[in-house]
């Protein structure tokens, strides 16, 4: 075999041999309910285990192309995303902006410097990163092509490849916006108030929709240059809401809401405009923004949604058509704001909002998004999550799904969709953080699901410190970025292991020391698919939501045991298969909760630190069923990581089973080494 070596700029299978070792403990499962192919003009045809499809292919690697397919549409929205940014940040900041996370960050970008070896001084330098994202893309769809990849075991290899690079691309987006635009580094602004309620409907209101935060930026700006703030309202659902109020220059932009809430809130009609980006638009959102009276304004190239194209008119001409017309596409971003100004004077302010007027009051409280973990808080609680102490770091991201049901309108009915008031919806996510941050976790949120997550006053309840107990909200979807960041911090920090372009070594480190665990809740995007299938490569598992349960792929532990080298005395042992998933899904919230608790088990941990997992897992898999957990036999290395509450009850299952003491490896799947060789 050959010696451990750093792989930066990884190509498609660069990493093959990493993927292989973890899918000979983590089977492919299959989970997309789709039988016909369609993806060559010999089909349609049904491969299945009895007949092969047209061009040869089994059934296994059919869907498996259908998982890599889904997983390079996921990537390539959050690597456009990228791409665009960085265009427009260059134009309005300069090439030679310096990456900046703050006084208290050293590494400045984890994942890109793990991946390509490189650390990039300027936001100009990521050109190159996202350069080696796009060649990539290019290749991994190629293998989508008819007579191109065929085996199921490469496929997959492949969109794990895909994810990593998703996560590059994340991190791209994040730290070139924190550091061109001033976002908080690493210490939330504090506490904002939101919700539709929040907004004067008495003035000229702006409604973003999207991802790129350039719009709401600029808007801002200009609006306090013209000293006219006070006469606008600037908000927005999904992540252009949340980046517009971490620009550091105002705190006055309003966050609405989550994506899974266009439809209600634009069929309110309180957006004069309404501005679309790109990403996580509803398809007919235009035609309900007109319907409700609200001027429609396009300004991605990947979202144009059938409008005429006004770019290359005068900023008078635009007013004039969009006056007319109630809609256009303009290419150049830094014009929307201009024009929006334009269009209340010409337009004679804010126009009649009727239905606005039945909107109730119910405040909510959201952590203005922090960006990255800084590098003090790993120090501080690194030892603790290898240890176990701390039982876990618990991620909440996702989309939150549409019609997750909505408290009581005027008419006292519950969830009715012709009712004008959208409400916040009962939140399962609200409750996971709820119950984790009760047992000492570290929980951190991002995007759609932390305003989902905010429902009532959690945040107000905890510091914005990433440690044992606290919730910390990071930013927009992208910000998942800082966690799978934080862990690949841990090693670099906590064991001195070196994070350049030295994938496998950290990947190994993580899956059998840092108990981190991804929840995608309701999630049902390609891109949080893409998210997910980065953090599993990295050894991150990922629990999906009842939606998630139809993703293109799952790995799911083989075995209940794992043979793994001790790195301490270079021997093969057998130990418990922990993280047992590294990509699966709950039905239920109870589900979830105890899942969650048993993937955060880690090979490494102290039997202090067992103790605590293994109560946690045993109240919360209780909380559905009366019985322990039949499998807890296989996480009891000796008597002392048996929690004192249930020791009688675990001793009576242990005689029922062929259980025998063991102790405490110091784990590594990487069958690099000679005999008695450490590693580091």
């Amino acid at each position: 075999m050959k010696d451990l070596h750093q792989t930066p700029f990884p190509d498609i299978t660069d990493l093959r041999e990493w993927d292989l070792t973890l899918l000979k403990r983590y089977k492919p499962i299959f989970k997309k309910p789709v039988k016909t192919c369609s993806l060559c003009n010999l089909g349609p045809c049904k491969p299945s285990n009895e007949t092969l499809g047209k061009c040869g292919i089994d059934e296994d690697a059919f869907k498996a192309r259908y998982a890599l397919l889904d997983a390079v549409i996921g990537a390539s929205g959050h690597t456009s995303h990228a791409r665009r940014l960085l265009t427009d940040l260059i134009k309005r900041f300069g090439r030679e902006t310096n990456i900046d996370m703050g006084k208290e960050v050293r590494i400045n970008t984890p994942i890109i410097t793990l991946i390509t070896g490189i650390e990039p001084k300027t936001i100009a330098d990521t050109d190159d990163v996202i350069a080696y994202i796009e060649n990539q893309l290019v290749h991994l769809l190629s293998s989508v092509s008819f007579g191109a990849e065929a085996v199921a075991i490469d496929f997959v290899s492949k969109t794990l490849h895909t994810g990593m690079l998703d996560n590059l691309a994340m991190e791209v987006c994040d730290i070139i916006q924190i550091s061109a635009m001033n976002m908080p580094k690493g210490s939330s602004g504090g506490l904002i108030n939101f919700g539709i309620e929040t907004i004067d409907k008495n003035k000229f209101v702006v409604l973003i929709i999207g991802h790129n935060s350039v719009v709401g930026h600029d808007m801002a700006h200009l609006l306090k240059d013209k000293g006219i703030e006070h006469k606008f309202e600037i908000c927005g659902l999904c992540c252009s809401a949340i980046d517009g109020s971490r620009h550091s220059h105002t705190h006055n932009f309003k966050i609405i809401g989550n994506q899974s809430m266009q439809t209600e809130v634009v069929k309110t009609g309180i957006a004069d405009v309404v501005v679309l980006d790109t990403q996580c638009i509803r398809a007919d959102i235009v035609e309900t923004a007109l319907h409700a009276g609200s001027i429609v304004i396009t300004t991605a190239e990947e979202s144009v949604m059938g409008i005429d194209d006004i770019s290359d008119f005068t900023v008078d001409d635009m007013i004039d058509f969009l006056l007319k017309n109630k809609k256009g596409f303009i290419q150049d971003k830094k014009k929307v704001p201009d024009v929006i100004i334009k269009i209340r004077v010409k337009g004679q302010g804010s126009r009649v909002k009727g239905q606005g007027s039945k909107i109730q009051n119910s405040k909510f409280y959201l952590r203005i998004g922090r960006g990255p973990i800084r590098d003090s808080e790993i120090r501080s609680v690194a030892p603790s999550i290898i240890m176990g102490e701390i039982p876990g770091v618990v991620g909440i991201f996702g989309c939150p799904e549409e019609r997750q049901g909505y408290g009581e309108t005027e008419t006292g009915r519950m969830g009715d969709k012709e009712s004008p008031i959208p409400r916040f919806p009962d939140s399962p996510i609200h409750n996971l953080a709820e119950e984790f941050l009760k047992r000492g976790y570290i929980v951190s949120t991002g995007g759609c699901a932390s305003i989902d997550v905010a429902k009532g006053d959690i945040f107000k309840k905890t510091s914005d410190l990433f440690d044992s107990g606290n919730l910390t909200n990071l930013g927009s979807c992208v910000s998942a970025s800082h966690l799978i960041g934080a862990c690949i911090k841990i090693a670099n920090i906590m064991s001195h292991r070196n994070i350049n372009g030295n994938y496998e070594e950290i990947a190994d480190y993580i899956i059998n020391r840092v108990g981190a665990v991804i929840i995608l809740w309701g999630a049902f995007t390609q891109k949080a698919f893409a998210t997910a299938l980065g953090a599993a490569r990295l050894g991150i598992p990922t629990i999906f939501g009842p939606i998630g349960k139809k993703y293109g792929l799952h790995l799911v532990g083989s075995s209940k045991e794992q043979v793994v080298m001790d790195a301490r005395i270079g021997d093969e042992i057998r130990t418990s298969l922990s993280p047992e998933n590294l990509l699966c899904s709950a039905e239920t919230i109870e589900q979830a909760f105890a899942l969650a608790t048993k993937l955060a088990i880690r090979a490494n941990d102290t039997a202090a630190g067992r103790k605590i997992k293994l109560k946690n897992y045993i109240e919360l898999y209780k909380k559905a069923n009366t019985n322990l957990p039949p499998d807890i036999h296989l996480f009891i290395r000796t008597n002392y990581d048996i929690p004192q509450d249930f020791d009688d009850e675990i001793q009576r299952h242990l005689t029922t089973t062929n259980w025998q003491p063991s102790y405490i490896p110091d784990p590594t799947f990487l069958k690099r080494m000679k005999r008695g060789e450490v590693c580091r």
